[in-house]
């Protein structure tokens, strides 16, 4: 049987016969390369073979003879090009092909859902009355579909001898006669979506090539220089896309005659220019190629609006950037254009080239409004922001935003007088409050540069902010408590209450000012420490052990002291994390090898008797691998203790070996313990010998664990190891090889 003898009745639904093959209404041509997404797309064209006389033409410019037996399933013609790095070529392949009265064409990567409206066209006859159509492409940022922007290529027009493909890339059709339809029926494209950034960079190159050949072959022409642009804009180069525009618009006024030309293209040069001096933050720049964008005379022409629109956009944001006042003036006289053009789909499709498209997305309304708001705020502009607080999409904030803008926000929040807008405002920033743990760092941040300056009026009304807030974070919690303080408010012990019983393991993190006031307000905090869990607080404990430091621990310490009213297991945990702390830091020789062994011993005697009622003695005895890290480093500690009072050096240098693998956070201590140990036997002259070979042991096993460490990814504490012992073996080769290997 023939391909296109059979006319699908729905997609993917048994083929019966064509009875209506003599007029063809529409010729649908297909690049077709074997993409992931190819079967998708031939299958929804069949939307169309179901309802009236369609053909399918595919120009297979790469398939496989798998994908290519796939396609023969769907096309009435397929062309095979030999590609050469030309998109229009390819298109004309397709196109010379085409025997129906109209003409529509897209990729393999692309497809329809349900495309009702077009269907209607044909139907109803109402093709008769127009010379092209448009449909939406929407281009999706992830792989979710969440993120897109809506494009409207000319891709339908009705078939004469003078329409034709031009371009290498990026092609077109031309000449693309008016009236135009319209339509809302759109096809999915995740073309956009790269699985990383290798492959971004590869399609980008992939389309600038091209471009530079089109552009020897176009000089001057607007159009390619703008695709020049928006792909090293995709690529952030910046200065790439400053350098092409420049030269593009010097260019451009020489040659002002190609058929390619078309005004919007200038438009659109300027907003990549633009944009990039922007992402530079060369403001000053920006100012000066604003200044002559406007005074082009081009902007005299009713295709320019939605460019001077865009104009207005990027002034609000260069002069939001510098704080300055014309930054109001520039936001409403595009606050005006996105009112006026937003629903303006005419508009979008025939005055807009580029980014410029996007001008009206969600996207850019809410970072521009990000932007300008500080100035708003500054202003006293409150109708402006109330207006904007009401229409701006927040989801898109949260894509966009950065550090940068969220603290200009904040700091402005601080630093100017409190109006009610501000937790509005701080709300929607947060979005449905799961935001917030990114925005933490930014507030903490800020937090802390106030403290160091001594701005108690900015911390005040920092706190004031995040205070109305939902509670969502154990910050917000924190901040109520220090603003109902100082307003001298009730509820601040339901506060309390509420960051023990969501926020156990945050507690030690809390900020000390938190603890001062419930000791100034006379609110008993044991009770609520009562509340937790031995898990939860042993968790705690440990979270501290990686971001504690020596003077937080002694902090709690103290208190720990003066709560400390009644027996628990609690409180004895605490004082063995505190101590093990106060080992981890020994990095130096102490006064005397009997005061540190006292530590150790201590620290072994600790722990061994708050575990021993937990524990069958016979498997205290076998010192499983199953037990506590602490517990096990505390049976070794004590084994040790044995071995020094008894005189076994051997001995005791072999369990020291044992202790650093069983608890490497003591690794330096034990390094320093070895150290003095070593000093010790120094002076014992009648087992000098026996113990240089013992140490020379131990400083092979160091070696050995400095290559575990190195092999474990960790490079600081193989270097500890490794320079420790290199005292002891100031000529060993090995150990100079391994620390050569850490320095590459």
């Amino acid at each position: 049987m023939q391909p296109g003898s059979f006319l699908y009745v729905k997609c993917k639904a048994e083929r019966i016969p064509d009875m209506n093959k003599e007029h063809i209404l529409l010729s649908i041509s297909m690049l077709i390369s074997g993409r992931d997404e190819m079967e998708k797309s031939l299958n929804s064209l069949l939307y169309f073979k179901n309802a009236f006389p369609t053909e399918i033409i595919l120009v297979d410019t790469g398939c496989n003879e798998k994908q290519r037996a796939l396609a023969e399933q769907y096309a009435d013609k397929i062309i095979n090009f030999t590609w050469c790095n030309d998109f229009g070529a390819a298109r004309n392949a397709g196109l010379k092909e085409a025997q129906g009265e109209w003409f529509m064409y897209l990729d393999d990567d692309e497809w329809f859902d349900d495309p009702q409206e077009i269907i209607k066209f044909f139907i109803t006859g109402e093709y008769q009355k127009y010379n092209s159509a448009s449909y939406i492409v929407r281009n999706y940022m992830d792989p979710n579909g969440n993120n897109y922007i809506d494009s409207y290529p000319s891709r339908m027009v009705k078939l004469n001898s003078s329409i034709h493909f031009v371009g290498r890339i990026h092609e077109f059709l031309a000449p693309f006669c008016e009236p135009r339809k319209e339509f809302n029926d759109f096809v999915h494209h995740y073309g956009y979506v790269y699985k990383n950034e290798q492959e971004h960079v590869k399609h980008v190159w992939r389309n600038i090539e091209p471009l530079l050949v089109i552009r020897k072959e176009y000089p001057g022409d607007p159009r390619w220089i703008m695709q020049l642009d928006q792909e090293y804009f995709s690529a952030c180069d910046y200065e790439k896309v400053i350098t092409t525009s420049i030269e593009g618009l010097e260019e451009g006024r020489k040659y002002k005659k190609n058929l390619t030309y078309m005004p919007i293209h200038i438009g659109a040069i300027y907003a990549y220019l633009l944009l990039a001096f922007e992402n530079l933050e060369r403001y000053q720049e920006e100012k000066k190629w604003l200044r002559q964008a406007f005074s082009e005379p081009l902007n005299q022409l009713d295709t320019m609006e939605v460019c001077i629109a865009f104009y207005n956009m990027m002034g609000a944001r260069v002069y939001g950037n510098l704080s300055d006042d014309l930054c109001i003036t520039y936001y409403k006289k595009y606050k005006d254009c996105y009112d006026k053009l937003k629903s303006n789909r005419t508009a979008m499709e025939t005055k807009t080239a580029g980014v410029v498209t996007s001008i009206f997305g969600n996207a850019y309304f809410a970072e521009t409004f990000m932007m300008c708001l500080p100035i708003f705020m500054k202003r006293k502009k409150w109708k402006i922001i109330q207006e904007n607080i009401l229409i701006v999409d927040w989801k898109q904030i949260e894509s966009f935003s950065n550090d940068i803008k969220n603290k200009k926000v904040l700091e402005t929040m601080c630093t100017t007088e409190y109006h009610g807008l501000y937790t509005e405002l701080a709300e929607k920033m947060l979005g449905d409050g799961n935001y917030f743990h990114t925005l933490y760092p930014t507030i903490q941040a800020l937090q802390k540069e106030y403290e160091l300056e001594g701005k108690k009026d900015e911390i005040h009304n920092l706190h004031h902010i995040v205070a109305t807030l939902p509670s969502k974070h154990f910050y917000i919690i924190a901040s109520k408590i220090l603003w109902k303080n100082a307003q001298k408010e009730s509820g601040i012990e339901e506060c309390y209450e509420e960051l023990f019983l969501k926020y156990a393991d945050n507690i030690l993190e809390i900020e000390d000012s938190i603890w001062d006031i419930a000791e100034e307000r006379k609110i008993e905090i044991e009770p609520f420490f009562m509340q937790l869990d031995y898990r939860t607080w042993r968790r705690t404990l440990e979270s501290m052990e990686h971001w504690g430091s020596g003077e937080d621990w002694n902090k709690w310490n103290s208190r720990i002291r003066e709560w400390k009213s009644g027996e628990d297991i609690r409180y004895d945990l605490f004082d063995i994390k505190y101590m093990g702390s106060n080992l981890a830091k020994i990095t130096k020789k102490t006064e005397s090898l009997p005061a540190l062994e006292n530590q150790l011993w201590t620290y072994a005697d600790m722990v061994y008797e708050f575990y021993q009622p937990y524990y069958r003695e016979d498997v205290l005895q076998e010192n499983s691998i199953g037990l506590p890290d602490e517990l096990q480093l505390a049976l070794e500690l004590r084994e040790l203790r044995y071995y020094r009072n008894s005189g076994q050096e051997r001995n005791a240098l072999e369990t020291m070996k044992k202790c650093l693998g069983v608890y490497p956070k003591l690794d330096k201590t034990m390094l320093v313990y070895a150290e003095m140990l070593r000093d010790e036997m120094k002076r014992q002259t009648t087992e000098a010998a026996e113990a240089q070979k013992e140490l020379q042991q131990m400083v092979i096993y160091m070696k050995n664990l400095a290559e575990t460490r190195i092999e474990r990814g960790e490079p600081d504490a193989a270097r500890a190891i490794l320079s420790q012992i290199q005292q002891f073996a100031p000529d060993d080769e090995e150990i100079k090889k391994l620390l050569d290997q850490i320095k590459q």
